[in-house]
């Protein structure tokens, strides 16, 4: 069984104990998948070892695990943000682009990345890495530090310790050291702002949605060419972008 066969019928293997009503044998597995019960149970077996499956010994029967609804649970969560989140992104970005040429985006943390989930770009639109499910290290962007400055210092530190600092264009923090200093600045300006760190000649400013607990559930993001700047006055941008973060925080509950 070589690498991407196992894989795909391990997916298909969960893909079928969620589609059961109820726990089920390995055997009657192993026969929707036409595969035999040998391997069945080795893919289960892995998947119960990771926490995606759970075997209940006294009825012989294989159910989905915590981590399979954890991570449902992860997506439905990202759906409501999604769905609150586009008309106040859409609107911030038709006014700033009466200025200038804006792009507008919505991402969230996983682990030391930011993974973008919305973005509103204008009919006339900047050429930009940045997409829906693009991911990008969250130290470099001004979303991913928007919501790292509003992490505590052990939370930052799990998802930086034993990484290398990635590096895009030369600039930006290359240690943990300097993004904390970097983070301590911007926790106190209110906002997190980036010039050329992502790509050369463009910035963003990065304003946090927290939900009832003060976490940063998502970094709200204007990206625009860096000469741009002085158009918008970043004091303006800074204040334009805490705006929406606070009318999509309060949605969350925050209503600090």
């Amino acid at each position: 069984m070589t690498k991407v066969p196992s894989a795909l019928r391990t997916l298909e293997l969960l893909k079928l104990l969620a589609e059961s009503p109820q726990p089920t044998t390995a055997n009657r597995l192993a026969q929707r998948l036409g595969i035999p019960r040998s391997s069945c149970y080795q893919l289960l077996e892995v998947l119960k070892e990771q926490g995606f499956a759970l075997h209940y010994e006294d009825q012989k029967r294989w159910g989905l695990g915590l981590a399979a609804w954890e991570l449902g649970s992860a997506y439905q969560r990202h759906e409501p943000l999604e769905r609150l989140s586009r008309p106040v992104l859409g609107r911030l970005v038709s006014e700033l682009s009466q200025i200038t040429n804006v792009v507008g985006h919505l991402g969230v943390l996983d682990g030391s990345d930011v993974l973008y989930l919305l973005e509103e770009r204008p009919a006339k639109s900047l050429k930009l890495v940045t997409d829906i499910g693009v991911r990008l290290p969250a130290h470099l962007t001004a979303s991913g530090r928007s919501m790292l400055a509003k992490l505590d210092q052990k939370q930052l530190a799990a998802s930086f310790r034993g990484l290398e600092l990635a590096n895009r264009t030369g600039l930006g923090p290359k240690k943990l050291t300097e993004l904390e200093s970097v983070l301590d600045k911007e926790r106190q300006n209110g906002f997190a702002l980036e010039i050329d760190e992502v790509t050369m000649g463009y910035a963003s400013v990065g304003v946090a949605i927290q939900d009832n607990l003060q976490h940063p559930i998502a970094g709200l993001a204007i990206t625009l060419q860096s000469t741009e700047l002085e158009k918008l006055q970043l004091s303006e941008l800074a204040k334009a972008l805490t705006k929406a973060a606070s009318e999509l925080s309060r949605k969350f509950g925050n209503h600090g």
